[in-house]
């Protein structure tokens, strides 16, 4: 059974908060900082692989923040973050930047799923 925190306003009435009601706001904050914590961290991530890595970078689809990104660029580095593929490139600050993407994906993943679950959850 959800916990819920009884809530008085100045007037005397009550009101019932569910877990997930406290959970939401949690969760889109946390969207919300990862969101900008990729952008960071990513455009740093870029300019490491335009200036070391050309190659590499061309072959990601030369990727770059908001409008010059398209949604294969954007699969690619998904793709190169998810399997490890920066590995190869044995350089240790590309290879952090990656890692800390690769955790700031699987956050945001986390708090969208959890914020779906709420959502619906709640309509029932």
């Amino acid at each position: 059974m959800p916990e819920k925190r009884i809530l008085y306003n100045e007037i005397g009435f009550s009101a019932a908060i569910g877990l997930n009601q406290q959970m939401l706001p949690v969760f889109l904050l946390l969207l919300l900082a990862a969101a900008i914590a990729w952008i960071f961290v990513s455009r740093r991530l870029y300019a490491e692989l335009r200036k070391s890595f050309p190659g590499q970078y061309d072959s990601l689809g030369r990727p770059g923040l908001f409008m010059t990104n398209s949604f294969t660029a954007n699969f690619k580095i998904i793709r190169f973050l998810h399997s490890g593929d920066y590995k190869a490139t044995m350089d240790d600050s590309v290879i952090r930047l990656c890692q800390g993407l690769r955790l700031l994906l699987y956050i945001y993943l986390f708090c969208l799923a959890g914020c779906l679950v709420l959502l619906f959850a709640d309509s029932r």
